[in-house]
Parts: C-alpha cells; structure tokens; sequence
C-alpha cells in the first residue's frame, strides 16, 4: 500500500509537469503532503513518503531554476567572461574615378570662299587673238586654286548687262555705280577688272584690278608686259598677275625663287664676263710678248684670241649687269 501511494504521488507529480503546474514549480500542497500523511498504515511509511515528497520537489525546483538561468549564465549562475574583441580589417578606400577626357574642340567649319566676276574689259587687241578667252579663264582658274577666292570668268555677262543698260563704251570704263550693280546681280563680292592696250609692235600693257563690288574701291591693281605673241606667254602672264592679284603664298614663293634664280643668274655671268675680260688682257701680254720676238704669227693668233675674249667678256658682263639693273 505504501508503495501504490508513492507511485500515485510521483505520477501525479509527472503530470504537473507536462501539462504546466498551477503553482510555482518545484512545489506540491500541503494538502497532498497531510492525505499522504494520513493514509492508513504505519506513520513511519507516511513520514518517508512526506520525506520523499519533499525531496523530490526539491530536486524539481533546481531543474526549475537551471531552466530558468539566462543562457549567457553558466551552471553557477556567473557571467562569463566577454569575449576579447577581434579587430576587423578596414575596407580599403574606393579609387579614386579617373577623369573624364575633356571632348574634343571640334574643328572650325570651313569658310566659304569669296566669289570673284571676271571682266575682261575693252576691246581685244588685234595683233593678239583670242587673248580675252586664254586671259579671263586662266586668271578666273588660277584665282580659284587660292583658299579665300572663287573666280569666273563673267566677261559676257557683263558686256550684256551693260549692253542693256547702254553703258558700254569701247574703253571699257564701268563707274562705281555699275560696278555696285554688277556686284548684286552677279552674286560676286569682287570685280576684276583687266585692261590690255598695245603701247608699241608686238607689246602689251596689261592693267588688272581687284574692286570691292560694295564700296566700289580698288582692293588691289597688277600691271604686266607682255608680247602676247602666243598661248604660252598669254597663260603665263595671265598666272603671274592672278599670283599677284590675290596675294596666296604661292606667289610670294614664286617671287622669292624668281629673285634667287635671277640673282644667281647675274652673278655668275659677273664672273664669268670678268674672266673672260681677263683672258684677254692676258693674250694681249702675250701678243706684245711674240711681237717683241718678231714672232708675228703667234702674236697675230694672240691678238684674235684677245680681241674675242674683250668682246666675249663684255657681252656677258653686260648680261648680267642688265639683270641687276631691271630684274
């Protein structure tokens, strides 16, 4: 019987557990502990069952309260200790972003070039055909291999607008008026006007000038003399004044080379007119050299040779001398 009892006890106990006590854990009434008290039989057995009781619930408060211990506690209830801090490593700092390339200044737009209206003006020279045609389109083509300047050859159309407007005279001449005209109509920001009179047999005057169509001034005038005896010298003469006229580098390096061909030129027939002046004062020593010998034959070859140097000489030092002078 005493057994059964305590078998009822723990059982009951065990179910307090499992399903959640009503009173603090770890504890049983008073009343369970008097009925176990009171049970028939031996008070001894009613004691140890009290005593068994007891202890029991002892055991279950202190499973209770290990339950109930924070679990940064340990058994005894003391903090442990903390744990020493672990550097982190520092990121490394971001690079820094390369700069953006500036965009490229874009190139200027080229400028458009200035329009220039031919005007072959006056009659053409008889003793030079067709020169107003060889002379207008080789001055329009050359002006228009420059980088500011297109030129074309507007001679016909100009003698027709004059011609309407009975303006035309056989000299050529056209007043500012007509000129600022001419300009409009054409859609040309420039005139060139070019004049050719005969000023002797089988030469020419060739008078060329720029004019503003707007304000009817002359930018810039080039004169030439010319045989016109062929195209060759026609084309020729009509490149150099648009060389000229317009001013491009192109001319000015042709000047620089015409000068320093022509001054190397001069100089050496200087030279060579001096040594063949003093060839011949040599042969005249030798001539008067044979005759004192009475060896008139040699002094007679001495004395052609002499002559032909003097006359050699003088030819060629006058060449160049004439180059100086002129060129």
């Amino acid at each position: 019987m005493k057994r059964l009892t305590l078998f009822i006890i723990m059982a009951l106990y065990a179910a307090a557990l499992a399903h959640g006590p009503a009173t603090p854990a770890g504890t049983i009434s008073h009343a369970e502990i008097e009925t176990a008290g009171h049970e028939p039989g031996n008070g001894k057995d009613a004691k140890d069952t009290a005593h068994v009781a007891e202890t029991g619930a002892a055991e279950a408060g202190t499973a209770n309260h290990a339950e109930t211990v924070p679990a940064h506690h340990d058994a005894a209830g003391q903090e442990p200790p903390e744990p020493a801090e672990i550097a982190i490593p520092e990121e490394p700092a971001p690079p820094e972003p390369e700069p953006t390339p500036e965009p490229a200044t874009p190139a200027p737009a080229a400028t458009a070039k200035q329009t220039i209206a031919v005007y072959m003006a006056g009659e053409e020279p008889k003793g030079a055909p067709g020169v107003h045609h060889i002379l207008g389109g080789e001055l329009a083509r050359t002006i228009s291999t420059s980088d500011k300047y297109l030129a074309v050859d507007r001679t016909d159309a100009i003698l027709e607008q004059l011609s309407k407007e009975h303006a035309y005279q056989r000299s050529g001449a056209v007043d500012d008026e007509q000129i600022k005209s001419l300009g409009k109509q054409l859609g040309a920001q420039y005139l060139c006007i070019s004049n050719i009179n005969n000023v002797g047999w089988q030469s020419y005057y060739l008078d060329v000038r720029l004019v503003d169509v707007v304000s009817a001034q002359i930018v810039r005038t080039v004169t030439a003399n010319s045989s016109l005896k062929h195209a060759n010298e026609m084309t020729r003469v009509a490149r150099t004044i648009a060389y000229e006229l317009i001013e491009t580098e192109k001319a000015a390096e042709q000047r620089k080379r015409s000068k320093k061909i022509l001054l190397t030129t001069s100089v050496s027939l200087d030279i060579l007119g001096l040594g063949a002046i003093a060839y011949g004062v040599l042969e005249n020593s030798n001539m008067n050299s044979h005759a004192d010998k009475t060896k008139f034959s040699a002094a007679e070859s001495a004395k052609t040779r002499r002559d032909a140097a003097y006359i050699a000489g003088a030819v060629i030092l006058a060449s160049g001398l004439t180059i100086h002078i002129f060129f």
